[in-house]
């Protein structure tokens, strides 16, 4: 009962075999000839080269028949520029960058120098909350360099109205979103908005 299962199976994949190469050989498509009749060959070398041309042109036509072939034509005959020098040396020193200086105020007297920008805030609110009996209360943060990034040395303080933060700031008002601060540094009051 074996064998024949075994034969019936070679049987089987044999047929298969047989009807893959058949479908193969059915897809395959065979190249084209052409039957055009080949220009004879002269003695004269200008008539090879005509027809060598000739060949270009039809087979240019044949892919893309938008190509202008009187414009390739004209180009093809144009002889090449001459080259003045080598493009692989280098000719001449490192070049000098020079300052193209643009119109400049007018003469008179000098501006004063632009005042330097305040130094970076040191505190930043964090957090409101209604403190007992009414005192608001606000979180704040006074940072050790500056406020971008945080440090392990920034101090986190409970702040109410009236109250001194470090050496620069001193609270004035605390609403539900901003803190009013006067910043001894810059001189002026300053609204810090506490974050969403």
């Amino acid at each position: 009962m074996q064998k024949w299962a075994a034969g019936g199976l070679g049987v089987v994949a044999l047929a298969l075999l047989v009807h893959l190469v058949l479908q193969y050989n059915r897809g395959i498509t065979r190249p084209v000839v052409s039957t055009r009749p080949r220009a004879k060959a002269s003695a004269h070398a200008g008539a090879k080269a005509v027809a060598g041309k000739q060949k270009t042109s039809d087979e240019l036509s044949h892919y893309d028949p938008i190509v202008k072939l009187d414009l390739l034509k004209g180009f093809a005959d144009r002889p090449l520029p001459e080259m003045k020098r080598n493009p692989f040396e280098f000719v001449g020193g490192p070049r000098q960058m020079t300052q193209v200086k643009g119109p400049g105020p007018a003469p008179g007297p000098e501006a004063p120098p632009p005042a330097p920008p305040p130094p970076p805030a040191t505190m930043k609110a964090m957090g409101y909350t209604e403190g007992k009996a009414g005192a608001n209360e606000a979180m704040v943060v006074l940072c050790a360099t500056n406020c971008e990034n945080s440090s392990p040395d920034d101090q986190i303080l409970v702040v109410h109205a009236g109250d001194s933060v470090g050496t620069r700031y001193k609270i004035i008002k605390i609403t539900p979103t901003v803190i009013s601060v006067e910043d001894a540094t810059l001189h002026q009051n300053v609204d810090m908005p506490f974050p969403p």
